[in-house]
């Protein structure tokens, strides 16, 4: 009987284990020119948003801190507010991001492009799970 329980729990954590092990981000399978290439990216993506938060002004960063107006409310309101460079600055903000992101997938082998593409699915049924679960909760 006592082996009987030993063998149960070693099997168990074995098993708990092995899926841990089998869980690797994506980001552990780039070479080091593809992180370097995604670290780059991200610290181009936080300088333009900097550069976009520093072109707000006053009347705009009211318009944010405003907390009777919801997410929906204040963006419209923001964007009816922004000036020709502020909204010739999110064009080129957009435009870069899709060029880093066409560059990154070059990179890519066709292996890390199954490995990603399987994260992003995992990632999106369990942010399903979450909504269901919360959705549930409130009801």
């Amino acid at each position: 009987m006592k082996s009987l329980i030993t063998i149960t729990v070693f099997l168990f954590f074995m098993g708990l284990y092995s899926g841990r092990a089998q869980k690797s981000t994506a980001i552990d399978n780039f070479t080091t020119e593809q992180r370097k290439l995604v670290q780059e990216q991200r610290e181009l993506i936080k300088a333009n948003r900097e550069a976009f938060k520093a072109s707000l002004t006053a009347e705009q960063l009211e318009i944010l801190k405003d907390a009777s107006l919801s997410r929906q409310e204040k963006q419209a309101a923001l964007i009816s507010t922004f000036t020709a460079a502020q909204r010739n600055l999110i064009n080129e903000n957009k435009e870069n991001i899709k060029e880093l992101k066409k560059d990154f997938k070059n990179t890519l082998t066709n292996e890390q492009r199954q490995q990603l593409h399987e994260q992003m699915g995992n990632r999106i049924r369990e942010n399903i799970k979450d909504s269901r679960f919360r959705d549930v909760k409130r009801n």
